[in-house]
């Protein structure tokens, strides 16, 4: 499709075989879609799902719906927000129908997805989500946060500190939101989903991009930086994590990294070296600087 020079993904469970995260990429000849998907807290088991918890069946079935959704496509065909809602809460019936009617309640998720075509000088990009997981962009100017969480206007740095629930989540009981926006992406650059075990285990946004940032400097291929950011990610992680995204308008792995050198050492100089010896309040300060950057093309819910 001419915009993507790879697609990449890392995740990780607390409980082998029972993580409440999941996620979905696909590619063909005119879109590519990434997205991730946090299951709720649906308390309880389903003993005729081997015990599976409503948080795991959500985020699979959320990320199964959105696969089969974006499968339907045709090209040059635009869908709105109604059809993955109602797709969405198909594959949610569908969990209940196996796991019993009174368990109805505990399927919900957060999400969020990014889906690509090609555009004129780069991509258009179609964002969608729910909850508290986000999008994000990576390019030589820095991280953006794409989506806004569903959190009652707490900003990134502010997540970092209050774990609280988010207000609207993808759910079989009562009605939800799929927010949309759409941008034009014409510098090399990653877009990835991710859910909030990704980012939550640190202090300050600024250490998540430089995370990123230092294990693709270090690493010699996209293969070997999924690894490392894996490692790197589940070092830390008191949650299930899932990230997935694409690298859009980069010739090569080697090009990506070269474009990205000059902002891993700008981040470095500006706001990591020294962080560890920070007070609160002067990370704070710092957020201050970066958030207004870092913020440049956040869409609001």
């Amino acid at each position: 499709m001419g915009i993507t020079g790879f697609l990449f993904s890392v995740c990780g469970e607390k409980k082998p075989d029972n993580g409440e995260d999941s996620f979905v990429y696909a590619l063909n000849e005119s879109r590519a879609m990434v997205g991730v998907f946090d299951g709720g807290p649906g308390a309880g088991q389903s003993p005729a799902l081997k015990g599976k918890s409503g948080g795991y069946l959500a985020s699979r079935a959320a990320a199964a719906a959105y696969l089969h959704w974006f499968e339907a496509l045709q090209p040059g065909q635009e869908n709105g927000a109604e059809d993955v809602k109602e797709r969405l809460r198909q594959y949610l019936r569908l969990c209940r129908e196996q796991a019993g009617a009174d368990f109805a309640g505990r399927l919900s998720a957060s999400g969020a997805a990014a889906i690509c075509r090609p555009a004129r000088g780069g991509a258009d990009v179609q964002l969608q989500w729910a909850g508290d997981s986000r999008v994000y962009l990576l390019d030589g100017a820095g991280l953006a946060q794409l989506t806004e969480d569903d959190t009652g206007g707490l900003d990134a740095m502010q997540r970092q500190s209050q774990d609280k629930a988010p207000t609207n989540v993808i759910r079989l009981n009562g009605d939800f939101s799929i927010h949309t926006a759409r941008l034009t992406v014409n510098r090399p650059c990653l877009l990835f989903a991710a859910t909030g075990g990704c980012f939550g285990q640190l202090s300050t946004p600024m250490e998540f991009e430089y995370l990123l940032l230092s294990t693709l400097q270090n690493a010699p291929n996209a293969e070997s930086w999924e690894k490392n950011l894996a490692e790197s990610i589940g070092k830390g992680a008191e949650d299930d994590y899932s990230l997935c995204g694409i690298a859009l308008n980069a010739g090569s792995f080697d090009e990506l990294k070269r474009q990205l050198a000059g902002r891993t050492s700008q981040l470095y100089r500006t706001y990591i070296r020294g962080l560890d010896a920070c007070t609160a309040e002067e990370k704070l300060q710092l957020w201050e600087h970066y958030k207004a950057h870092y913020h440049r093309l956040l869409c609001r819910v």
